[in-house]
């Protein structure tokens, strides 16, 4: 949907939802309009489609014995995150160590607050029994000096569309799953439960994920705790707002646009993105399959390492996975040196932020990349507009694919998702494969970059803007805003299509907004990107403040 469509609230936005499923003429308008049959006019498109966004290379190359799952990884103490504004999971493993506190006591403190503030939208399900019954197992666990990990008794929330057991995986929808709950646990939640972490329940999201702001009319929109009326971001709105608020230091998102990124950028926090296949997707639903992957998002560097290091790796009931390298944080604590990094940034896409201040806050860390010896040099990348072209158009198809299978609920579907149903529906089968022919096309870009030029990262905004304000007219039956829309993931559709993996790190504060970065770099290179975010959180000079809903006593 194009930059120029109408902001829309309230009852004309649901009068919008009604026509369009009325008048199909409308919504075929506005999607041409909206450029998401603009491939049709490129007939020079000639690769093959791709639907997995692993390189054909990388999986024919890969030595099988790599792909054992890695022993869990530890971080050491001694070049641990230090954060003066939020708790890491440093806090509370040591607080239990030290026998400060025991995670039920930690327990009892956080359902109080959850149940005092639930105001904000953070969550949308939590059970006070399961989470002290988990509380109490960790507990008994530090008593006998023998934690799970280091995530033992971490307590950390779950975006919507992933299974965990006994709750109701809604995708913030009124209706899908109601009275069903899950039998077990999504694989990457349960190895979270392996290492002892105590879930908390289902952070809130968009309505299927299907928008970057998190405003849910089903759910309430969860505010966000730099500025109260401003937008978490979204997908994973809810879990951005819980750690951005202190009261987890990490929580699990998904990310088929952006979902981790952008909450991460709105919230000041460090968000990761994996590659395709990296970490499993069995114990979901696929909403958008060949796009989304699960990720965290974090208070410290440290946390999203941790978190991602244990959530990763192979799933023999999902078959993507089985083409990855081990997990692991190569030279994650080497951050005093960039010797050897060469990070490219394209001038032409990065000039097209809409706020100044982002770019600015850019080529602050350009500046301290240089100055630990990394090479950066400039790239163009053609054609860069008919990226976030193939991906809407993948995105949308997926997603009304998704939604189609509810025919009897499609009015209770919020006016939002409706609006994109009805377009998405105009779509056809030349602009689906097309799409898949433009992701190949860019795939073997990244590949000449990656493997021939010898680049390691490329540099970009995560986001267009920081955090729009919402107004209160959005919250009874929601707002369609095509032109922030784009703005917030203007930078974030390149990685989900190329199935590249990619990193949301803090830069700073812009009138009194969190501002993000991202570094992408080639398939299966999270230790890179965590390293990365190791080095930035050293940066000095950086802004870091903390929000004005930020919980403390917990630790």
């Amino acid at each position: 949907m194009g930059d120029n469509s109408p902001e829309l609230y309230g009852w004309p936005l649901v009068a919008a939802a009604n026509a369009l499923e009325t008048l199909p003429f409308v919504a075929q308008k506005i999607a041409a309009d909206g450029g998401l049959m603009k491939l049709r006019e490129y007939n020079d498109i000639n690769e093959l489609p791709t639907t997995l966004a692993i390189p054909e290379d990388y999986i024919l190359n890969m030595d099988a014995s790599a792909s054992i799952q890695a022993e869990k990884l530890a971080l050491a103490s001694d070049t641990r995150s230090r954060s003066q504004t939020h708790l890491s999971f440093w806090d509370y493993h040591e607080a239990y160590l030290e026998k400060k506190t025991t995670p039920k006591e930690v327990a009892e403190k956080l359902i109080q607050a959850l149940h005092e503030h639930s105001g904000y939208h953070w969550m949308r399900a939590f059970d006070k029994e399961a989470i002290l019954r988990q509380a109490e197992e960790s507990t008994a666990r530090y008593e006998k000096q023998q934690p799970l990990s280091q995530l033992d008794g971490v307590f950390i929330p779950v975006k919507e569309e992933l299974d965990v057991e006994g709750f109701e995986t809604r995708f913030g929808t009124s209706f899908i799953n109601k009275g069903k709950s899950a039998k077990k646990n999504a694989t990457l939640v349960q190895r979270l439960r392996d290492a002892g972490a105590i879930i908390l329940g289902h952070a809130v999201m968009n309505e299927l994920g299907w928008d970057t702001f998190t405003i849910n009319p089903v759910t309430g929109v969860p505010a966000n705790p730099y500025h109260e009326a401003s937008s978490c971001g979204g997908s994973s709105g809810g879990s951005a707002g819980m750690v951005a608020a202190n009261l987890a230091p990490v929580a699990i998102g998904c990310d088929g646009g952006g979902s981790i990124r952008i909450p991460a950028a709105f919230c000041g926090l460090y968000g990761l993105k994996t590659t395709t296949g990296r970490v499993s997707s069995t114990g979901g639903m696929p909403v958008d399959p060949t796009l989304s992957v699960s990720g965290p998002l974090a208070a410290t560097a440290d946390d999203m390492a941790l978190t991602y290091a244990i959530m990763a790796g192979v799933d023999t009931s999902e078959p993507r996975t089985r083409y990855q390298p081990a997990v692991s944080l190569q030279d994650y604590t080497l951050t005093h040196t960039l010797e050897g990094v060469t990070i490219a940034t394209c001038a032409e896409w990065n000039n097209c932020v809409a706020e100044p201040a982002v770019l600015e806050r850019m080529n602050d860390f350009v500046a301290y990349f240089k100055s630990l010896g990394a090479k950066v040099i400039e790239i163009e990348i053609p054609d860069l507009q008919i990226v976030n072209i193939a991906h809407s158009i993948t995105i949308c198809s997926e997603m009304y694919n998704f939604a189609s299978r509810f025919p009897e609920h499609r009015r209770e579907f919020c006016a939002h998702t409706r609006i994109m149903s009805a377009v998405s529906q105009c779509l056809d089968a030349r602009d689906y494969v097309r799409a898949q022919q433009v992701r190949t096309r860019y795939m073997d870009i990244l590949l000449n970059l990656f493997d021939a030029q010898h680049v390691d990262l490329i540099l970009s905004p995560a986001t267009a803007i920081v955090a729009p304000e919402i107004p209160r007219k959005a919250h009874a039956y929601g707002m369609n805003h095509t032109r922030l829309t784009v703005q917030a993931m203007r930078y974030t559709q390149f990685a989900n299509l190329t199935g590249i993996p990619a990193c949301s790190i803090p830069a700073g504060i812009h009138n009194g907004k969190p501002v993000g970065i991202q570094l992408m770099a080639k398939w299966w290179n999270e230790a890179l990107l965590c390293r990365m975010a190791k080095v930035c959180e050293l940066a000095p000079d950086v802004e870091r403040t903390k929000p004005a809903l930020c919980f403390s006593g917990l630790v």
